[in-house]
């Protein structure tokens, strides 16, 4: 009789001790074999969790999952959001990942120079933003780069872009030289918008502003090519001598003074070349070729310059 007991206690005692081993052994065992992108929706239960896991070659029993989960400190609760599962990761170390919503941040970048197009497009194909878009207005969104978290509403990013803008316009504004030309920060905004267009340096930026500054105060059309290129949607290369003379609202070569909207999203340096702008006697410009431009004060000087 004794020896029938202590053989069942040995065989309990060996149970249990193969037991604890196998979890100790899956508990670290390393089973994601590359660094692996996993989205928690808000009511997904933990088999539907696992049923992805394995979907994603992530191989997991749901036993062995549920044992797991009883090693943590605290009763484990997964949390909704997207993580990054690295490489090498075991099971104890994913449900850790998920149970501290560590959840990965995303960016989005609005590019100085991009159009209310542009952005839309761009803001439709991001696949880790959620929900419409209202009708984007030119020039009011700042170009910058963005943080947020998979599922972001893309209404509230443009309210973050809208806000940094009118951050930067206003400081503008408020500190702008005196007997500034321009009436109002929505013209503020549209000579911004063109200089943006016209001149990739800051440098480059302060004289291309003194140009136009010089050409509304001496009530000469701005002649921008660029303005022109945007209200046909065209390339600034393919303008014609006949689209110089069109009546197109956009057309700053028929029509004085500054067109009627923005025509694109003006970063820190077009808008800070309207609050530093060079003062000169420059009413023309012509790009040099190498990113830059050649000033003149004269139409005889500017031909010329064209040549060169």
């Amino acid at each position: 009789m004794k020896l029938r007991y202590s053989f069942f206690i040995t065989i309990i005692i060996t149970s249990f001790v193969v037991i604890c081993f196998h979890i100790d052994k899956v508990k670290n065992q390393e089973i994601v074999n590359e660094n692996t992108y996993f989205l928690i929706k808000k009511n997904d239960s933990q088999k539907n969790i696992i049923i992805k896991l394995n979907s994603k070659k992530i191989n997991i029993s749901y036993f062995n999952w549920r044992i797991i989960s009883l090693y943590h400190q605290e009763k484990f609760l997964p949390k909704a959001g997207e993580y990054l599962i690295p490489h090498g990761s075991s099971i104890f170390q994913i449900q850790n990942i998920f149970q501290d919503g560590k959840t990965v941040t995303r960016s989005f970048t609005l590019i100085e120079g991009s159009s209310a197009k542009d952005l839309k497009i761009k803001l439709l194909s991001n696949k880790y933003l959620s929900g419409e878009i209202p009708v984007l207005i030119e020039g009011v969104y700042k170009p910058n780069t963005y943080h947020f978290k998979f599922g972001y509403p893309r209404i509230k990013l443009l309210k973050r872009m809208k806000m940094a803008q009118d951050i930067n316009l206003n400081t503008v504004w408020k500190n702008r030289p005196k007997n500034f030309i321009l009436k109002n920060k929505n013209e503020l905004l549209i000579l911004a918008s063109i200089i943006q267009k016209e001149a990739k340096s800051f440098e480059d930026s302060k004289l291309v502003a003194s140009v136009f500054i010089n050409r509304l105060r001496k009530k000469m059309k701005l002649q921008s090519d660029v303005t022109l290129a945007y209200g046909l949607n065209i390339n600034g290369k393919y303008i014609t001598k006949n689209m110089l003379k069109s009546p197109h609202p956009f057309n700053t070569y028929f029509f004085n003074g500054l067109p009627p909207k923005p025509i694109s999203y003006p970063g820190d340096n077009a808008l800070n070349a309207l609050k530093n702008f060079t003062d000169t006697n420059y009413l023309y410009f012509v790009a040099d070729g190498k990113g830059g431009h050649r000033f003149s004060e004269t139409y005889n000087l500017h031909k010329q310059n064209i040549k060169l």
